[in-house]
């Protein structure tokens, strides 16, 4: 008969009782339990003595008060219950830190409970570890969170949803944020007159904004997405940006709209990689013509519910300024029903490819005889359509 031992190998496929897992070095278990919500991470002190302490070292914790919530609705019992478990939770989960360094702290809040009143002391105990990453989430419109007024040096990426922002909070980038690189604000509302910083390589704003006006010289990547009409934007001295997307609308005239994009087109001249969406016609005027940058840099342009009724004069404008062009997508553009030729002005030499995406077929034809025109200019060039 076989040794006891070596039947127990033989049914536990030769690892019967090893814990591998817990083998780990602390770095990969801190790792794993990263990318895990903050409820689970706590969740894993009860495996054995190795886990009992790794959650109070975590780099990067995600608290989700939906992780509490057994009903939506806000004024049941069961949810005063979950909203106090909710809050000793984060309480217990910051307070209890061995003191470590908190890599990234991530908080979503809903306007259902009432953890958004708490949210201003639990982004404070996060900054004091250190904090490098800051992700704020509010499910809906929010002017109860309060962010610190030190946001602290640490920094370098801040990510904010749904929260009124004032004066005080665009100083604490500006003064205080001496490495932030990264900056998202996504429908906030935001109550200031302008927002500076030299350290800012991406912005990313989707929501009425005041006048981002100060230089910005390590910017590299820009986002705009404004559809407000109590802001208006400007965007200066931004040498190093490399990537723009912008769409702005608002319900002003159409006159005031059109200087605006103007002036926002104006200031993205250094781009390599330009995308415009809902910009109007006529924004470059035959009347009293305006400088129009040139876009030496530009290879990749992309227009998205553009008006190009204007028999292609804001398309032929961006050809006849950026003669490095390699990549142009027209996607669901308006298009004149009518056109009256290139006028031969058009020159490039390094067009390789366009892509014309488009739901209706009206000025269609149109459209790709003005593109033929260029193409002639540039056999090697691709053409292609596709019908959504």
């Amino acid at each position: 008969m076989e040794p006891s031992s070596k039947r127990t190998r033989g049914r536990g496929g030769g690892s019967s009782g090893v814990d591998r897992l817990s083998a780990l070095p602390d770095d990969l278990l801190h790792a794993i339990l990263s990318s895990l919500k903050a409820r689970q991470v706590v969740q894993t002190s009860v495996l054995s003595r190795r886990w009992r302490s790794l959650w109070r070292s975590v780099p990067c914790l995600d608290v989700d008060e939906d992780d509490f919530r057994v009903n939506p609705e806000p004024l049941t019992s069961q949810n005063q219950k979950d909203l106090g478990k909710f809050e000793d939770f984060v309480n217990s989960l910051l307070l209890r830190r061995d003191g470590s360094v908190l890599d990234t702290f991530r908080l979503c809040v809903y306007e259902s409970f009432a953890g958004h009143a708490h949210a201003g002391t639990w982004i404070r105990r996060a900054l004091a570890c250190s904090l490098r990453a800051l992700h704020v989430h509010c499910d809906a419109f929010d002017d109860v969170v309060h962010m610190p007024l030190d946001l602290g040096p640490s920094l370098t990426r801040l990510h904010l949803s749904n929260l009124s922002l004032d004066a005080r909070f665009a100083e604490s980038v500006s003064s205080v944020c001496v490495v932030l690189e990264d900056l998202e604000l996504i429908g906030c509302g935001l109550c200031f007159d302008n927002i500076t910083s030299t350290s800012l390589r991406n912005l990313c704003i989707e929501t009425g904004t005041p006048d981002y006006d100060r230089p910005a010289p390590r910017l590299t990547s820009l986002r705009l997405l404004i559809q407000d009409q109590f802001f208006q934007v400007s965007v200066n001295e931004m040498p190093s940006l490399v990537k723009a997307s912008i769409s702005y609308w608002s319900p002003d005239e159409e006159a005031a709209i059109q200087e605006t994009q103007r002036k926002l087109v104006s200031n993205v001249g250094n781009v390599t990689t330009l995308e415009l969406t809902d910009f109007l016609q006529m924004m470059v005027p035959d009347v009293e013509p305006v400088e129009f940058p040139a876009f030496r840099n530009l290879r990749n342009l992309v227009l998205v519910g553009c008006d190009l009724r204007d028999d292609f004069q804001l398309l032929r404008h961006f050809l006849q300024k950026s003669p490095n062009l390699e990549e142009l997508t027209i996607r669901c553009c308006w298009l004149p029903e009518g056109f009256a030729g290139d006028q031969g002005t058009t020159k490039l030499k390094k067009l390789k490819y366009i892509e014309i995406i488009y739901k209706y077929h009206q000025g269609i034809r149109e459209l790709v005889c003005f593109l033929l025109e260029i193409s002639d200019r540039v056999p090697k060039n691709t053409i292609t359509l596709t019908k959504v």
